[in-house]
């Protein structure tokens, strides 16, 4: 899975990256890459990989999901993938 974040203003990045995992924990997907983009700024960016940013958010909202492992794919995007037990 793949969803494009980049443009969109940090609340609705914040939303749709939270949606996005959800998702593909859901659907038993073994990672989601989030396109944040690379040059027009950090703030998403910083958001997906900060462990106080998305990683808290899920594990607060989403306490099912164990952990997330994340990687930065370079030119703008990071993959997560999913810890299962």
């Amino acid at each position: 899975m793949r969803v494009d974040l980049h443009g969109l203003p940090l609340s609705d990045a914040k939303l749709k990256s939270q949606i996005a995992v959800a998702e593909a924990w859901e659907s038993s997907q073994p990672s989601v890459e989030l396109v944040h983009g690379h040059n027009l700024g950090t703030v998403i960016k910083d958001y997906v990989q900060s462990h106080e940013g998305l990683q808290k958010d899920i594990k607060r909202i989403y306490p099912e999901i164990p952990s997330l492992k994340l990687s930065d794919k370079g030119l703008g995007s990071t993959v997560i993938k999913f810890k299962r037990r």
